[in-house]
């Protein structure tokens, strides 16, 4: 029964840190570690109970799985710094070793210590990732702002979806700290539950890390979500059913003008500007841009800047941050980090570091 379960834990496991090791390469980022240390301490403490434990029990190796599916479960969401994160989950796995060294030092063949054993090893863990969790909460709770940014439906959607996951988790811990006492079949049938059931949930916690999901609807209605969130309702004309041709071709004009002359590298750059450039009046123009860009002005002129931005980066990667803000027509750092964020999701930093990775990969 224990070799049922384990190896194709084990398995999962080298598979996702393989994986991750091929797909990210240097330089890593923190929230690779905090996947890394869950693949790699997953297959560290089940190999270590199979070895050092001749007569190792099923319950251990489904105890020794909780650890790395509780730091995939704890994983920062899209707005949150890694690094608390990256602290958390190496205290998490810090508490697995102490469980393991526990079995270890105090060892004993009787079945009440396995017991023992197996109900320290979890019940540290959920300490530590019950702290970990309400941590996070009281750093989500205390920056309020967040919560009126235009990104904060999806802020949410995040938590939910960390939420439904963390409950998951906790029903496993919950359904496995029942079942450990149960003898003969019926607590084999357990096992078994917990583990497939454990297996199938670090699956999604490890696709969900690398691919910044949500799993609570399809891709195409999140990815709607986020165009909607951000403004981008629209990136072209319209047709003639929701705006009429004079609209089409004062946008039409605005866009030569935004590509050609590109006035936004400019850090005065404003509506009235723009007005003289295409012969309109403000308040048909702000109405033309608002229709059919789906954004206001700022936040069109920002993303012609973003993306002018994104323009230096791929032709010179070593440039500085704030000397692609300046170039790009930002007044600040800050403000360039906010448009940036709001536009592509990420910062610039992250944005630069992915395409260099993405540009190595492809040679």
């Amino acid at each position: 029964m224990t070799g049922i379960i384990a190896f194709p834990l084990l398995l999962e496991l080298s598979f996702f840190l393989i994986y991750d090791l091929l797909r990210n390469r240097s330089p890593r980022t923190p929230k690779f570690w905090i996947r890394f240390i869950s693949a790699g301490s997953g297959v560290l403490f089940i190999a270590a109970s199979l070895i050092l434990n001749k007569a190792c029990p099923p319950d251990l190796v489904i105890a020794d799985m909780l650890f790395p599916a509780a730091v995939l479960a704890i994983y920062p969401c899209s707005f949150e710094k890694p690094l608390p994160a990256l602290k958390s989950s190496v205290v998490i796995a810090f508490s697995g070793i102490l469980a393991l060294l526990y079995g270890i030092i105090i060892h004993s063949g009787l079945p009440s210590f396995r017991t023992q054993e197996i109900i320290f090893a979890v019940v540290l863990m959920l300490v530590v990732f019950v702290s970990c969790v309400a941590s996070t909460v009281v750093r989500r709770f205390k920056g309020i702002r967040l919560f009126f940014r235009n990104m904060a439906v999806w802020y949410n959607m995040e938590d939910y979806s960390r939420f439904l996951f963390s409950m998951a988790f906790l029903c496993i811990c919950v359904l496995f700290v029942c079942g450990v006492s149960v003898p003969g079949d019926a607590g084999g049938i357990l096992d078994l539950a917990c583990a497939l059931l454990l297996a199938v949930l670090y699956a999604l916690l490890y696709m969900k890390a690398l691919s910044g999901r949500t799993f609570l609807v399809d891709k195409g209605t999140e990815n709607r979500i986020k165009d909607i969130i951000k403004g981008n309702l629209r990136t072209a004309s319209i047709d003639k059913a929701e705006a009429d041709r004079k609209m089409n071709m004062l946008y039409s004009k605005v866009m030569t003008c935004m590509t050609e002359d590109k006035p936004y590298l400019d850090p005065s750059f404003c509506m009235n500007d723009l007005v003289e450039k295409v012969y309109s009046n403000k308040l048909y123009l702000s109405r033309t841009i608002n229709t059919m860009s789906g954004r206001n002005f700022r936040q069109f002129v920002n993303f012609h800047r973003v993306q002018y931005a994104m323009t230096l980066f791929r032709k010179d990667p070593k440039l500085k941050i704030g000397e692609v803000a300046a170039l790009s027509g930002f007044n600040s750092g800050v403000s360039f980090n906010m448009a940036f964020k709001v536009n592509t999701g990420k910062t610039p930093s992250e944005w630069l570091q992915e395409y260099m990775m993405e540009t190595r990969d492809r040679l």
